[in-house]
């Protein structure tokens, strides 16, 4: 039985990797009784080559099966690209649009990784669940993600915050205020994500500043290409929402599949997920003269297949917008070929908060101790929020409330 220093039960938490770097997720909460883990993600890495560390802990990947649960903030892949390795014993948590999404993802690439979201449970925002004794409240947020939760978690008298993935200069950054003064009330310990840690800048754009721009580079081309992640859902229902009136947006069954399986599924009132007056069509061999004539933009992404294709157009009439990460270019020589060589336009939002958002939440949260993960520099924190209890943990290294 885990008990502190006056002898009392207490909640344990255990960083098991994300401690000194971004991505590969993986937080343990245990009592006495139950043991969960939030988020099960893959390291992060630009090298193709790259082969994932697995995570080895015992009773959760090998041994005689020991956690009473998994837990999934979002569908990104550095917070669930594990959970093969998990022992099959052991049940799975997920949000119920982010479940859809991420199977459409992984039900052509990867049968196993299918079958195991297959069989999730799942949950929506605000209904609490119970795993053992420990108590969970999912919330709905703002990230690059749909359908992405922090989590409220009560067990032993504490509450502990884990942020997952969050941002509040996106679309829906307005409930975040509301969710902290309705549902959250006291935080022992926040467990909060600091990508932004990292960034010796803080000149972060907006999710409405990035659409504005959007919006106008569209008006400046007759063939317009804009290259985002499919599932940066928000994204590309902006983009939709902003078309001109005289345009189509086109995509492939991939990505229509996504965003049918958002509208047809997403279960919170949102003027964001919704299907628009401006048509989506597939992209299905040769286009019809009237988007010859009027133009149209497509969704698109950095492969051999789209590169080419962009290339079958006349270069004064197209233009290419790039809304992902710019780490990528360097990464992908034709790509970086194509956006040197046709007329193209960089516009990008983090889904990760800002380090000015993030003392704004520290704040308003108001915790007795705050754990930085998914940072490579978490150290910076505490020089930011010098009068605060900050704890630098490393990976599985135990801190018990």
């Amino acid at each position: 039985m885990l008990r502190n220093h006056k002898g009392l039960v207490t909640m344990n938490i255990t960083v098991h990797r994300g401690t000194h770097q971004i991505g590969g997720s993986a937080i343990e909460i245990s009592t006495a009784s139950t043991r969960i883990v939030l988020d099960f993600g893959n390291e992060l890495s630009l090298d193709e080559k790259y082969t994932p560390i697995n995570l080895d802990i015992d009773g959760v990947t090998k041994g005689i099966a020991d956690c009473d649960g998994i837990v999934i903030s979002h569908y990104h892949m550095d917070h669930l690209g594990q959970l093969t390795s998990v022992l099959p014993e052991i049940p799975l948590y997920m949000g119920e649009l982010s479940k859809e999404v991420a199977m459409i993802a992984a039900e052509h690439q990867d049968k196993d990784f299918y079958l195991r979201l297959l069989g999730a449970n799942t949950f929506r925002g605000g209904e609490a669940f119970t795993i053992g004794n420990i108590h969970i409240r999912p919330l709905v947020i703002d990230h690059s993600a749909a359908d992405s939760y922090m989590f409220v978690i009560e067990a032993e008298g504490k509450r502990v915050l884990y942020t997952g993935d969050f941002r509040l200069h996106g679309l829906r950054h307005h409930v975040l205020e509301k969710l902290v003064k309705t549902y959250i009330g006291k935080v022992d310990v926040l467990i909060t994500e600091g990508t932004s840690l990292s960034r010796d800048a803080d000149d972060h754009i907006s999710e409405v500043d990035v659409l504005d721009d959007i919006s106008s580079y569209i008006q400046d081309g007759k063939y317009v290409f804009v290259m985002c992640s499919s599932t940066n859902i928000d994204r590309i229902m902006g983009i939709w929402q902003n078309m001109p009136t005289d345009k189509v947006l086109i995509c492939d069954t991939y990505q229509k599949r996504i965003l049918d399986t958002v509208i047809n599924n997403v279960y919170y009132e949102s003027s964001l997920y919704r299907r628009h007056d401006s048509p989506l069509v597939l992209s299905k061999g040769p286009y019809p003269k009237y988007y010859m004539d009027n133009g149209f933009v497509s969704l698109i992404r950095g492969t051999e297949y789209f590169i080419s294709h962009i290339k079958e157009f006349p270069k004064d009439d197209v233009r290419i917008i790039y809304s992902m990460w710019t780490g990528y270019i360097e990464e992908n020589p034709a790509l970086k070929n194509l956006l040197d060589t046709y007329p193209s336009y960089i516009s990008h939002a983090s889904g990760h908060v800002s380090k000015t958002d993030l003392l704004k939440f520290i704040d308003l949260v108001n915790p007795d101790v705050i754990i930085p993960v998914h940072t490579d520099n978490p150290e910076r924190l505490e020089a930011l929020v010098p009068n605060r209890n900050v704890y630098i943990v490393n990976d599985n290294e135990p801190f018990i409330i």
